[in-house]
């Protein structure tokens, strides 16, 4: 941050928030809150920008591959990323909002398990935050259920690119799950953005795709 400069109260991002419904909005934000964007950055499931993707391990710990590498997960991961995964395929194919809905992070999640966990930011609430990852990520079930409800997808396998661990808390990024449509073909689909691993219980982070 620049000596002087002013930074925004968070009722006036909120507000410019609120008249944008553009994905890409964080993507706009001054450089110089580059701390800032980050942090939402991860929480909209865009890729984190402090990992280095010359090193398996960033200087923080967390673990990182580059997406030409295969990831490999430990079985207890794995069957929770299977089990999410069928169960957003079911949803989907079955047109259920709702059962989308239940798949993906609560106020009462977001606040209380993962927040506490990331980097703190100056003048950044998770109620504020919340309030601008919320309308973004029913557009991007919006999306989600135009582009694929009522497909008959048969999961093969599930990929993510990246793992990023916060204490007990995973997020893995970038995930692609490979199905078999209705016709045969094998499609490597984007059908939601990050998903978290809090204590054991795998969340769809959100529904925004960077």
């Amino acid at each position: 941050m620049n000596k002087g400069e002013r930074i925004p109260m968070p009722s006036q991002r909120l507000n410019t928030t609120a008249r944008s419904h553009r994905p890409g909005l964080f993507k706009h934000v001054r450089p110089s809150a580059g701390k800032i964007m980050w942090v939402i950055g991860l929480l909209l499931s865009a890729l984190l920008m402090l990992l280095s993707p010359h090193s398996r391990f960033s200087s923080d710990g967390r673990l990182n591959t580059s997406p030409r590498e295969p990831l490999v997960l430990p079985p207890e991961a794995r069957a929770g990323l299977r089990t999410l995964a069928e169960s957003v395929l079911h949803a989907l194919r079955t047109s259920d909002r709702a059962a989308l809905e239940q798949l993906a992070l609560t106020r009462s999640e977001f606040c209380e398990r993962l927040w506490p966990k990331l980097p703190s930011v100056p003048n950044l609430t998770c109620e504020w935050t919340w309030s601008a990852y919320a309308p973004q990520n029913a557009e991007g079930l919006d999306r989600l259920l135009r582009e694929h409800s009522g497909r008959e997808y048969t999961l093969i396998r599930i990929a993510p690119q990246r793992i990023a661990s916060y204490g007990e808390v995973r997020v893995y990024e970038r995930v692609r799950m490979i199905v078999m449509d209705e016709s045969g073909q094998i499609r490597a689909l984007r059908l939601s953005g990050s998903i978290c691993e809090l204590d054991g219980a795998f969340r769809v982070c959100s529904f925004i795709l960077d």
